[in-house]
């Protein structure tokens, strides 16, 4: 997969935030793009030139990155890309299935009425929309919300930090294949279903719909990634 390196690619000005997630992050978007292909070393000094910062927050991005199975290390090779295709898309989306359904139905009844309907008016209102300036961004930032809300009232912080693990990964997706407006009006359909359950009380429904979001999310990500099926 040959992708041009777009503001955010690993070779653009980094910000100074949040440092050793946003290395995580652009490392994952030039994974996804194919930038770096599988067996590249990712040495450390070398990426901290880069991104002109320390080496402290590339190391601890690649441990995030070992620790989610992207890529490996070892003392003789150091951090090396792991193979990435359609079928470790698959494996990332599944897991996240597995992670965010639990979190529905465990948060079912736990939620703040008032909360869940404020986010469930305010997604209708972004479902009658879509042409307008900002709305995009819009809807991403409902799409946060809306899984944030459900992870942080699970109550289970374990399950919680699971889930923010993954949402790096996903965030990176979303970064790579970009926001396109059926798939957000899809995503925002299939939000109002869980969020419907959650009024409504009914936890294995509401982990039902979760899982049927997150794997229509992933085949509609893996069309836009691997068109042919193919391999990074």
């Amino acid at each position: 997969m040959n992708r041009s390196s777009p503001p955010g690619s690993i070779s653009s000005p980094l910000s100074r935030g949040a440092l050793r997630h946003e290395v995580a992050k652009r490392l994952l978007a030039a994974i996804y793009r194919g930038q770096l292909p599988a067996n590249t070393r990712l040495v450390v000094q070398k990426l901290a030139e880069q991104f002109g910062i320390s080496a402290t927050p590339v190391r601890e991005a690649l441990l995030e990155l070992e620790v989610v199975g992207i890529v490996g290390c070892s003392h003789n090779r150091g951090a090396v890309v792991k193979p990435f295709g359609p079928e470790q898309l698959r494996d990332i989306y599944h897991v996240r299935r597995i992670l965010e359904s639990e979190a529905a139905r465990c948060a079912c009844g736990k939620i703040d009425a008032e909360l869940l309907g404020q986010l469930k008016r305010d997604m209708l209102r972004l479902t009658r929309g879509g042409g307008e300036p900002g709305w995009s961004a819009a809807a991403m930032e409902n799409d946060l919300r809306f899984h944030a809300l459900i992870a942080d009232h699970c109550g289970n912080p374990r399950l919680r930090d699971e889930i923010d693990r993954y949402s790096a990964l996903v965030e990176a997706v979303r970064e790579t294949v970009g926001n396109e407006r059926d798939v957000q009006l899809k995503g925002l359909s299939e939000h109002l279903a869980v969020v419907s359950e959650l009024l409504a009380n009914d936890p294995e429904s509401a982990a039902l719909q979760m899982a049927r979001h997150i794997d229509s999310t992933s085949k509609s990500v893996s069309d836009i990634l691997f068109p042919r099926g193919g391999t990074s």
